[in-house]
């Protein structure tokens, strides 16, 4: 008999789903299910983790937990068993949470790994050797590892971290898990022992303190009877003596009696920006009306460039910061915050003042905007009813919140099913809207973090780093160095004890048949009838809109969804050479412009902005089409069907009525400039700009559009706002008719036909001003398309052989990118398997896992190759030790690629299945679906049913054809005569880093583009001749920049 029992199920009325919620009567179990068409089944495993101090115990423990469970005492068998059975899993440490994921092609998956995965949360083995390597240690070398510790060594000197944690650490008392660092501080992690470890798991992870959130398409009874039969075994809560609920249960928190001001110091060498945070306590967590006038408040206040805080601040002349962003901390009383970003470092004191007598001014002055409020909650009600269509997380977040704070009886989870919230305060009225601003925002106190950039702090914390090092090195001496390589390695023997086949056999692999991908349907009109025609119900509406006799390229994805999409794709191939480095201003310009109409009225650039939200979900512009083909640009707007016509009115207005307003330029000129130094301080960013400055030539969008490039540009565009406007107006112009000249327009529409009208007519207005013909029906066909531009004719050939050494003072982490030459052909035969070589080495437990993360060397190393530029990459990410992390990486493709470790037929079936995961993730709704398919078919041209081809192809790969091409494409990537390497580190690494490149054969050019101040340490390059030839590069350019890695953190 299950002693689950629902507690509340309900469908909300704005997202086609059913909410059902269970509680078990034993053991205080939850189990939330989120019934949704989706082509994955997600889980969500949420924990309530209260701690007071900053050891990082919740993400220690995070990390140990997918180190085995006493019923499968083996590291990695649970993503091993995830490879097998199409799922991935992830996790995440929150404040006053860990979340476990597990996402699935499938409810088979699913419903395999489930058991497995719960039995690691309650009954981890949590063993000293897994923490020794996992969370801290000193290696051989007298250098310091650990996963976690490599993880938070890279963001624990960031000003974001560093400003937030100390505003939590004055809004909260010490005793307050509010306060605490939950991912820990390194000196915590330094001395953290698996017995504090083991004590806090004991006190949190209990099944009453469990959550099992699962989203997506599910056979409910056996959920149900899988759960059941895990409830079974746990241990019966003991209700006479209630355990303490995390947070709920805590005293409340002392309101913050007087505001407080102090500046923290982060490190950088450029000290001309930093930083100011704002931070509040809000209400109850529970009080969703508030919270949501609040939260609509604050977009009010920052999310557009007409709203107030960035009209009086960002969107001036000579701006005082770039951006605003706006975020809440979601604990039982809410927490609100301010984070104005990029502020010149002189201004820095004043501004604090400046921003709460600009609000105060606005009440004072009954200057509140009751119209443009509306339109923020209508836009937002939009904008979250979207998201709960597209995203699993939408809910899932909803699910863990109510689980946190919420009541146990599910009246509180009610509140999702109406977004009766919305509705309550669009019936606010002027007085009210004052009101919460002076009771919420003006008031009460509030914590202000002025973050100073240091680059005596950078220097400090590079020569303590050495200082350290040569420390450690001196007492251990070379004995016990040996040592503690003699207890790594044990502790390694330990972790790596190898899983059983018949254990991994005895998990039926499940039948990738039964995966169901999302479905879009096509429609073509106009020239996209060139690629090819269709039949349908949809194709029919649409020719009978005089589909065929459309002059431009048009193509429909039908899908199921409330709303809708265009994105307008755009080829940089017809713009000339020298206006390529006026892309950047014009897309700045482009969403915030004035315009003005036929009969000769202007609209200010406010009004449109007004206008333009109101009449749309979000608007967005991006280098490339779904991360790929970084020569196109595409335009795109969101809306709810009815403003169909309307959003096609909107892009003919910003394209073709564009008034280019010099301070309006000026301001993009500015806010670009101001932003630069915190770039610099990304170490992805740096190495990404990198790759495309040098790797890409002049010609290339993708190296135009790069923002560090783009550096002195900005400069020089300023200089000629002011000297010659008419100059860089003219050119703006040109960039605009280049661009969007008829056969240089795809239009794409995501909808539901069946919920918009005349789905071609309606384009007249760009027909005409795209063609200037006076009808959207011209029987006259435009002869030719301008082709998709490929990156990979922009591609230097002759920097293979180069390690390019940046540095990046602000992180003690370091970034790198190797990157050799590939194929360009969508159809070439050897994309099966490369693709099956790729996901084998990278699979989470895989060779690299193992080998790089598992040493404490990277917190992450991965494989990429992008067919459309012709290069293949390997990245390290977080590096601890990058160059081991990269020898090993060398070590492992070679004794692949030379057969002295064969592909394993076991393994092989497990990249496959993780292939088959990553494709049902990534069209896991109707909208991603359908771009995806339009990025295959329409774009890589790769025709109808690509994805189900490419599934069929990759299940045929062999052991011997994984060596092929790991010989013919990976082994290169490590090859000083093939490769060209990226990296960005600390400055105390450049000289050892330099010596280890040269000693693999490498050409070392430090510091390609003149960035590093010589403090008497460095030097601009390893030559003479290396100089030589960093003058030769300064033309060349590079690949695009990457998404950071993601993996079980």
């Amino acid at each position: 008999m299950s002693h689950l029992k629902q507690i509340t199920s309900f469908k909300p009325s704005y997202a086609p789903s059913i909410i059902t919620k269970w509680r078990s009567s034993r053991t205080g179990l939850q189990l939330l299910l989120v019934e949704q068409e989706r082509a994955t089944v997600e889980g969500y495993f949420a924990v309530a983790t209260e701690i007071e101090d900053d050891s990082g115990c919740p993400h220690t423990l995070e990390h140990l937990i997918f180190m085995g469970s006493k019923k499968h005492p083996y590291k990695g068998l649970l993503d091993t068993l995830g490879n097998r059975a199409f799922s991935n899993t992830n996790a995440w440490t929150a404040t006053d949470s860990t979340v476990y994921t597990l996402t699935t092609a499938g409810w088979e998956g699913f419903r395999l790994l489930l058991p497995v995965y719960l039995d690691h949360l309650i009954n981890p083995t949590l063993t000293d050797s897994a923490c020794y390597t996992e969370v801290y240690h000193i290696d051989g070398d007298a250098n310091e590892k650990g996963v976690v510790f490599s993880e938070m060594q890279a963001v624990e000197n960031e000003a974001e971290e560093i400003a937030g944690l100390r505003a939590r650490k004055i809004l909260y008392p010490a005793s307050s898990g509010y306060s605490s660092e939950t991912g820990g501080l390194m000196g915590a992690l330094r001395v953290l022992t698996n017995d504090r470890i083991r004590q806090f798991y004991h006190a949190l992870y209990r099944p009453d303190n469990l959550c099992i959130i699962v989203v997506g398409t599910v056979e409910k009874n056996e959920l149900i009877e899988t759960i059941a039969k895990f409830d079974d075994e746990l241990p019966t809560l003991d209700e006479a003596n209630p355990s303490h609920r995390p947070f709920v249960d805590t005293e409340s928190v002392p309101v913050l009696v007087n505001r407080v001001i102090e500046s923290v110091e982060f490190p950088d060498k450029d000290e001309s920006s930093g930083h100011v945070l704002i931070s509040l306590l809000g209400p109850s967590i529970l009080d969703e009306v508030t919270n949501t006038a609040l939260h609509c408040l604050f977009m009010y206040l920052t999310d557009s460039d007409v709203s107030l805080f960035r009209k009086a601040f960002v969107e001036i002349e000579n701006p005082l910061c770039t951006e605003i962003l706006s975020y809440t901390d979601d604990f039982k009383n809410v927490g609100y915050n301010l984070w104005f970003q990029n502020v010149p470092t002189e201004k820095l004191e004043n501004l604090p003042g400046q921003i709460f007598k600009v609000l105060l001014d606005h009440v004072e002055r009954s200057e509140f905007d009751l119209r443009q409020m509306q339109d923020v909650i209508e836009r937002e009600r939009l904008q979250f009813t979207l998201s709960a269509e597209r995203y699993p997380s939408t809910f899932a977040n909803v699910g863990i919140q109510d689980f946190l704070y919420g009541s146990i009886d599910g009246k509180d989870l009610h509140t999702a099913k109406q977004l009766t919230e919305y509705e309550a305060i669009r019936e606010y009225g002027i007085q009210d809207w004052e009101s919460l601003i002076r009771k919420w925002v003006l008031n009460p106190a509030h914590v202000l973090i002025l973050a100073r950039p240091s680059a005596k702090l950078a220097s400090d914390i590079r020569k303590d780093a050495k200082l350290q090092l040569t420390k450690r090195r001196q007492e251990l001496g070379k004995e016990g160095l040996q040592k503690l390589a003699s207890r790594l390695k044990i502790a390694q023997d330990e972790n790596e004890t190898k899983i059983p086949d018949e254990l991994l056999f005895s998990f039926p692999a499940p039948d990738p048949a039964k995966v169901k991908f999302i479905q879009s349907v096509t429609a073509k009109a106009g020239l996209a009838l060139n690629e090819g025609t269709v039949k349908n119900e949809i194709q029919d509406i649409i020719s009978k809109d005089n589909g065929e006799k459309f002059p431009l390229y048009l193509q429909v994805e039908h899908v199921k969804s409330n709303f809708a999409s265009i994105s307008i794709i755009v080829s940089t191939l017809p713009v000339p050479q020298d206006l390529l480095p006026y892309l950047s201003l014009f897309l700045q310009n482009f969403f915030s412009t004035p315009i003005v109409l036929d009969d000769g009225i202007e609209i200010s650039y406010e009004e449109v902005v007004k206008q333009l939200k109101r009449d749309t979900i979000s608007d967005q512009y991006s280098s490339g089409f779904e991360g790929e083909f970084e020569e196109l640009l595409t335009f795109e707007l969101q809306f709810v069907p009815g403003n169909y016509k309307q959003a096609i009115d909107w892009f003919q207005k910003l394209i073709w009525h564009v008034k280019f307003d010099v301070k309006r330029l000026q301001v993009a000129v500015d806010k670009a400039l101001l932003a630069i130094p915190s770039l610099k301080r990304d170490g992805s960013v740096v190495t990404g700009s990198a790759l495309r400055r040098l790797l890409f030539t002049p010609r290339s969008a993708k190296r135009a559009l790069d923002d560090l490039e783009n550096e002195q540009v900005w400069r020089q565009l300023g200089t000629d706002l002011k000297n010659r406007p008419e100059f860089v107006i003219d050119r703006l112009v040109s960039v605009r008719d280049h661009l969007f000249a008829a056969g240089n327009l795809r239009i794409l529409v995501t909808a539901d036909v069946h919920q918009i009208s005349n789905p071609v007519s309606s384009w007249h207005a760009i027909v005409k001003s795209a063609t200037g013909a006076s009808s959207s029906s011209s029987s006259a066909l435009l002869a030719a398309l301008t082709p998709v531009p490929r990156s990979s004719v922009n591609v230097n050939k002759g920097l293979s052989g180069t390690a390019y050494l940046l540095t990046v003072p602000s992180t003690e982490s370091s970034f790198a990118t190797l990157v050799a030459h590939g194929f360009t052909d969508f159809k070439h035969a050897d994309i099966p398997a490369l693709a099956v070589a790729t996901a084998y080495l990278e699979a989470v437990e895989g060779p690299f896992w193992r080998g790089i993360r598992g040493n404490g060397y990277a917190y992450g190393a991965n494989l990429s190759r992008s067919i459309e530029s012709g290069m293949n990459q390997f990245r390290v990410y977080r590096g601890a030790d990058v160059s081991k992390a990269i020898s090993k990486a060398k070590q492992i493709v070679n004794d692949y690629g030379d057969g002295k470790i064969e592909f394993e037929p076991l393994l092989i079936d497990s990249a496959i299945s993780t292939i088959v995961g990553a494709l049902a993730e990534a069209d896991n709704s109707y909208y991603a679906a359908a771009s995806r398919k339009y990025l295959q078919e329409s774009i890589k041209l790769l025709g109808a049913n690509s994805t189900g081809k490419f599934l069929a192809s990759i299940r045929t790969v062999t052991g011997s054809q994984l060596q092929a091409v790991a010989n013919k494409y990976l082994k290169p990537l490590f090859d000083h005569q093939t490769a060209t390497v990226f990296l960005a580190c600390n400055p105390v690494k450049i000289n050892e880093l330099k010596q280890e490149f040269v000693q693999l054969g490498f050409n070392v050019v430090i510091d390609p583009f003149g960035v590093i101040e010589d403090d008497g340490n460095e030097s601009g390059s390893g030559s003479e001749e290396e100089e030589e030839e960093e003058d030769d590069d300064d033309d060349d350019g590079s690949e695009e920049s990457y998404d950071e890695y993601s993996d079980d953190d």
